[in-house]
């Protein structure tokens, strides 16, 4: 079993996982357990960070606010497609 952890654009761990393959990933940082401690992790230089640098409530709360809205104006669209291509 392998065990890595996933990193995000900032270097910031955004979960671990294990897998029973090598993975050859640039965002995949083999990690020696299944060890939830890397999470919000920096990994700098070779090294994880001490501090933990924890996401955004509010900002995701707000993504998923316009993911939301997005798919709702899309439905919006084919609702208003169908009734309209229905006369």
């Amino acid at each position: 079993m392998f065990f890595y952890a996933e990193i995000n654009e900032q270097n910031v761990c955004t979960g671990v996982k294990a897998v029973p393959e090598e993975m050859h990933f640039d965002n995949h940082i083999p990690i020696e357990t299944m060890d939830f401690e890397y999470m919000w992790k920096k990994y700098e230089n070779g090294k994880w960070s001490e501090e933990k640098f924890l996401p955004d409530a509010g900002a995701i709360q707000l993504s998923r606010m316009e993911k939301l809205e997005q798919s709702q104006d899309e439905q919006n669209m084919i609702i208003q497609d169908l009734i309209l291509g229905g006369l």
